[in-house]
């Protein structure tokens, strides 16, 4: 089964990696970052490297929303990260686990970085907006394992507001009507689609997570379009990349 066409991106554009290599790492381009007057991230569990490459090439406000961080969250990760990699004598893993430790609590020592442990629901996006007075525009990141649904009609009431968004979309194919009629009304254009490897190909072959990034003023190059782009790659390792079909009309 192919995805539909308005999920191939219609221009070529400059793209960039920001973020760490495999999971964590998306593509966008700088331009769209430059323009940002603030960052709201919702999803970030342990990882933080799409974040501090954002500021680095541009300082602004980070607002990060995840209800998964909680108090004792690197307690448990990094006992638990300790124990399976001692039992698989896998001393990388563990001194992986502890960087990333130390490199989210160094993110979030800068009172810029402001961490919020709470829930993305619906209204969500409104309140935030609203509660925080940011500076517009604002770049937006969004992985919330499938409560992105919920905040799609905001998304698209409050599509003025962005300079740029990122998104991973889940369960891709129980979903497809609701992300079409999504990109349709939504109007920054769609400038990068990547299969997420970490979710399964369903038996219609459809990838079952997909990330798509969106820019006000993405930055123009000539070419064709090809994907994957030099710059992509499989967000689990040790699985090649899957490639994505689309329809022709």
């Amino acid at each position: 089964m192919s995805l539909p066409k308005i999920l191939k991106p219609k221009q070529n554009t400059k793209l960039k990696r920001f973020g760490r290599n495999n999971d964590g790492g998306y593509l966008v381009t700088e331009k769209s970052v430059i323009n940002s007057k603030s960052l709201l991230s919702f999803g970030i569990l342990d990882d933080v490297s799409f974040e501090s490459d954002f500021i680095k090439l541009n300082k602004v406000d980070v607002h990060c929303y995840d209800h998964t961080v909680g108090k004792n969250f690197w307690k448990r990760k990094l006992y638990s990260d300790f124990g399976a990699g001692m039992y698989n004598f896998n001393f990388p893993f563990i001194i992986n686990s502890f960087n990333r430790y130390f490199e989210f609590k160094k993110f979030f020592s800068d009172k810029s970085n402001i961490l919020n442990i709470e829930t993305i629901k619906n209204g969500s996006l409104t309140d935030i907006i609203k509660s925080n007075k940011l500076q517009h525009p604002s770049f937006l990141k969004i992985d919330i394992d499938g409560s992105e649904y919920r905040i799609l009609e905001e998304l698209i009431k409050l599509q003025s507001h962005f300079s740029a968004l990122i998104i991973e979309f889940h369960d891709v194919d129980l979903n497809l009507k609701k992300i079409c009629d999504f990109v349709e009304n939504f109007q920054l254009t769609l400038t990068h689609t990547h299969p997420n490897n970490y979710g399964f190909l369903n038996h219609d072959n459809l990838p079952t997570v997909i990330e798509c990034t969106f820019e006000k003023e993405p930055e123009l190059v000539p070419g064709e379009i090809i994907l994957p782009n030099k710059f992509d790659q499989p967000n689990d390792p040790s699985k090649k990349d899957y490639n994505l079909i689309f329809k022709t009309n």
